[in-house]
């Protein structure tokens, strides 16, 4: 039995994770009135990007993007703690492998594609 790869990013693979990140959070940022988010935050979690968009008039959604796959899973955030994942999944995020600006703007607009896809049939 072979044991799972637990190593975390390189630190070139870390700038890259937060370049995208920066990315992503410049254009939610920008992107907020008109999709009436009204808070929204990103972390980074070794290989993956972790965060919550909220919005002035429910649902809120989560999103985890794993950067080694490529592929980012929304959720519907719940009461307290708890979560509901959705079935969207956006893939063709290859943020480690995409340096240059227009390609990581690409991919926080594909990114922020897919949230609002997940969140379309959840409003009422």
């Amino acid at each position: 039995m072979t044991q799972p790869d637990v190593a975390g990013p390189s630190e070139a693979q870390v700038t890259a994770i937060d370049t995208f990140v920066d990315a992503l959070y410049d254009l939610l940022h920008g992107r907020a009135q008109s999709i009436s988010a009204i808070d929204l935050s990103l972390e980074v979690n070794g290989w993956h990007v972790d965060g919550e968009v909220l919005f002035a008039k429910g649902p809120d959604i989560g999103i985890s993007l794993d950067t080694r796959e490529g592929e980012c899973r929304y959720c519907e955030l719940l009461e307290g703690d708890q979560e509901r994942w959705l079935d969207v999944v956006q893939g063709d995020l290859h943020v480690l492998d995409n340096p240059g600006s227009e390609l990581l703007e690409a991919a926080a607009l594909a990114l922020l594609d897919g949230l609002l896809t997940a969140r379309r049939p959840l409003l009422r």
